[in-house]
């Protein structure tokens, strides 16, 4: 796991040095190991190295045998060692055992098409000297970031945002639509970002840059038909197959490994697949709360450790730990730090830090099998949302809104049920505002950006292949949620701790196989994840399955009433806030003291602008700094509670 950098110029000119230093210092964190650097005339790379295989001979940037092809890349290629024979055997050369060297000789061999052969989480920039073309890459999930951006006649591309400023030409500008877009769905969709001129590449994207310009195209795509039905037995041991063999690539390492464990189903399956495949205990690390209510999973989480007889830490995360690291959060994340469960993932990365330097997660087992309640609940949504409107308002105004919180999914299904539009439907399953709340809040330098609001959701169901309502509610969280929300926090947290986070679920075989499922694999009634539950009840007790789903589940609601109260009325009800124009000072007054005061929870749609308000202060209103030295919580149980 690494961090990257390239600079191109079709006019042939030489990148300074200072800036290519400049970029790779932004991206320190990214790779504490080493670093390094090729400059010639029009083009430039910058890398940072954590060293995960091939510790003598892996460093970069890389070249071929004779020079032509240079490559910069963040990522792991799993089947790098059969693409080596392969190689091999059609004449190509190697001179490390790094993955990084067999993405040259494939690129060499394959050109474009080398990317199918790639199993494995990836972004890269290559120099094709002989083609006077610089090749840029993301995988087919986008678990690794890829920034972009033009620079004066030059391209800019960087695994973070930060690592561009260091460029002359790139500019930190807000792009206000990205700003409605954001305080929507809790991040912007690929492939904007929240500065104006700086793209995300998008996942299973690939941008080529010469002289005549820059030309990107989509070079993979999951298909949701025909579906496939095996049978229940056939499907659960191919599942189980599947999903042990994806565990088993990805222990390839020459470095310490453990696992991430919420307690959560995703996880729980992850650890023990591993604990089979592993001759020793399985490192896991977890995270908890200091607060009251059904907030933390510890207790789960210690169940399956004891279970699976892991060597097991944990960390426990209060109030004033989330005031502390919010602000320097803010600059490793590039963007707002939209989901809370961030910072107690980084400071479980950094937990995990102190005795191993890769972690296997979760992520990606709800947007797989259905696993979060809207998937369940939105024939429900969908029903509601077609009955003529006056009924649609004697059921959802007013009432659903001010249900106690522990109705929280009617509130959200009626949330949605307002929409027939599909889009802003989709959206506000996750959003922060949505529709008339939304149009409320919105000031002056903003009101006439709200046709952005749910323009990404739109533009994936526009191109979406799946026709059917749940598959057309996956494939839009695999394209937008998943990696804009999920993979970037847990990439830019893992990668802020220096820590190589990966993740079994989104082996891209068994993302294909899992597709073609028919749906009741997935759901049925008001139950997700059936047929994933089910290979859990194998493999751990059955009390961590058959639960209410929690996940990092921050307790914001009773913090912004209490210990960080003032944190949040100072900053969004200051002057630096309220004078950006950006909301009506009355609205946005109301919903904090409907919050504070009791009447309503309104802790998702606060933190949306509290982040949002410290990230412009962290990147807009001065040069972004990088932050202090991390300090570790007093409160980290070491040694297993089994």
């Amino acid at each position: 796991m690494c961090g990257f950098a390239a600079f191109f110029d079709p006019g042939g000119l030489l990148p300074d040095r200072a800036w290519l230093e400049g970029a790779a210092a932004a991206l320190a964190h990214r790779g504490p190991d080493d670093q390094g650097f090729h400059a010639e005339p029009g083009v430039g790379l910058a890398f940072r190295r954590l060293a995960i295989v091939d510790l003598v001979s892996g460093a970069q940037p890389l070249a071929n045998e004779d020079g032509t092809v240079w490559i910069a890349y963040n990522g792991e290629i799993y089947n790098h060692a059969g693409l080596r024979r392969e190689l091999e055997a059609k004449g190509h050369r190697f001179r490390t055992r790094s993955d990084t060297e067999a993405i040259v000789h494939a690129y060499e061999e394959w050109g474009e098409r080398c990317l199918e052969r790639l199993r494995g989480m990836f972004a890269f920039a290559l120099w094709d000297r002989k083609a006077r073309r610089l090749f840029v890459a993301r995988d087919r999930l986008g678990i690794k970031p890829l920034y972009w951006a033009r620079a004066g006649n030059s391209w800019v591309f960087a695994s973070e945002i930060k690592a561009l400023f260091a460029f002359p030409g790139v500019a930190r500008e807000v792009h206000r639509p990205g700003v409605v877009e954001h305080l929507t769905s809790r991040y912007v969709g690929s492939p904007a970002t929240l500065f104006a001129g700086i793209e995300k590449l998008p996942p299973a994207h690939h941008l080529t840059v010469d002289a005549r310009g820059v030309a990107i195209r989509r070079w993979w795509e999951v298909d949701w038909e025909p579906k496939s039905d095996p049978g229940e037995d056939a499907a659960l041991a191919e599942l189980e197959a599947r999903l042990t063999e994806s565990v088993r690539l990805r222990l390839m390492s020459d470095v310490p490994l453990g696992a991430l464990l919420s307690g959560g189903v995703d996880s729980s399956v992850v650890v023990a697949l591993a604990a089979r495949l592993i001759p020793r205990p399985v490192q896991t690390f977890s995270v908890g709360f200091d607060a009251p209510g059904p907030c933390s999973e510890l207790p789960y989480a210690r169940t399956v450790a004891a279970h699976l007889g892991t060597e097991h830490r944990e960390i426990v995360v209060g109030a004033e730990d989330v005031a502390r690291e919010l602000p320097r959060l803010a600059w490793h994340q590039d963007e707002p730090v939209s989901e809370p469960a961030a910072i107690p993932t980084f400071l479980v990365a950094r937990l995990a830090r102190e005795t191993v330097t890769v972690v296997l997660t979760g992520e990606g087992g709800d947007e797989l099998f259905a696993g979060y309640p809207k998937y369940a609940f939105d024939p429900l949504a969908r029903r509601v949302a077609g009955l003529p409107a006056p009924l649609r308002a004697l059921l959802l105004d007013g009432a659903v809104d001010r249900l106690p919180f522990r109705f929280r999914k009617l509130q959200v299904v009626g949330r949605s049920a307002r929409f027939r539009d599909e889009s802003e439907r989709y959206a506000a399953w996750f959003a922060g505002f949505a529709g008339a709340e939304r149009r409320r809040l919105l000031g002056p330098a903003l009101r006439d950006h709200e046709a952005a609001a749910v323009r990404a959701f739109r533009r994936a169901l526009e191109s979406s292949r799946a026709t059917r309502p749940l598959d057309r509610m996956l494939d839009v969280d695999l394209r937008l949620w998943l990696p804009d929300d999920l993979l970037m926090k847990m990439d830019k947290m893992s990668m802020a701790a220096s820590i190589e986070a990966r993740v079994p679920l989104l082996d891209h075989p068994l993302v294909e196989w899992a597709a073609r499922l028919p749906d009741r694999y997935k759901v049925r009634g008001y139950q997700g994840k059936v047929l994933l539950k089910r290979l859990a009840r194998k493999l751990v007790p059955r009390e961590v399955v058959d639960r209410p789903k929690v996940g990092f589940t921050v307790p914001l609601a009773p913090w912004f009433r209490g210990p960080l109260r003032d944190l949040l009325c100072d900053t969004l009800l200051g002057p630096s806030c309220l004078q950006r124009g950006y909301y009506d000072p009355a609205v946005l007054r109301a919903y904090v003291e409907d919050h504070v005061r009791g009447r309503r929870d309104r802790s998702r749609e606060l933190w949306t602008l509290l982040t949002l308000e410290l990230w412009h202060r962290a990147f807009v209103d001065e040069a972004p700094r990088r932050p202090r030295a991390w300090t570790p919580p007093a409160r980290v149980a070491a040694g297993a509670p089994r």
